[in-house]
């Protein structure tokens, strides 16, 4: 797919592709109850993540007031023949007004980049872990413990249902 050539789920969700955008900086609403649409839309973003080949994707950088990111997780102690790290995925999934329950003392840095900041990039500090909790697509309550990268992940899109671009955080 070339960049200028969208999809038709691209059109339906443009991408929002600067800071000043209001929605990009409110607190999102709680999704309530997940309802037809609510579940037609979290396969969507699921999509549309995938689409664009990134590893997180919340609902205010697609222009919608809710509580929902798409987030990937990835197996990060896998090595190829060489030695050399892979990034081999363990499980993508819709986190529905997600809440972190712990987070680690030990924090880590790294450099962190967003779809809807194109071209800026910069070292965040996060903490190494977390367990979160969080409603799935199937309207279930989740606990899930992430570390490393998973859990920046999780707490960078966590960050965007706040209002809050990782150009707030950097160290």
């Amino acid at each position: 797919m070339r960049l200028f050539d969208k999809t038709e789920l691209q059109k339906k969700y443009p991408l929002i592709t600067w800071e000043d955008v209001p929605i990009l900086r409110t607190i999102c609403d709680t999704v309530p109850k997940v309802t037809p649409d609510i579940r037609k839309f979290c396969k969507d973003i699921l999509k549309l993540m995938r689409e664009y080949e990134w590893v997180w994707l919340a609902a205010p950088q697609i222009w919608q007031n809710y509580r929902i990111a798409a987030v990937t997780q990835r197996d990060t102690s896998a090595t190829d023949t060489q030695g050399r790290s892979e990034w081999k995925l363990l499980d993508e999934f819709v986190i529905i007004n997600p809440v972190v329950l712990s987070q680690s003392d030990e924090s880590d840095v790294a450099e962190e980049a967003c779809l809807s900041l194109p071209k800026i990039k910069g070292d965040v500090e996060r903490p190494y872990s977390i367990t979160i909790q969080f409603i799935d697509i199937k309207w279930k309550e989740q606990i899930h413990k992430a570390t490393w990268f998973n859990a920046r992940v999780i707490l960078h899109e966590m960050d965007h249902l706040d209002g809050v671009l990782f150009i707030d955080k950097l160290a």
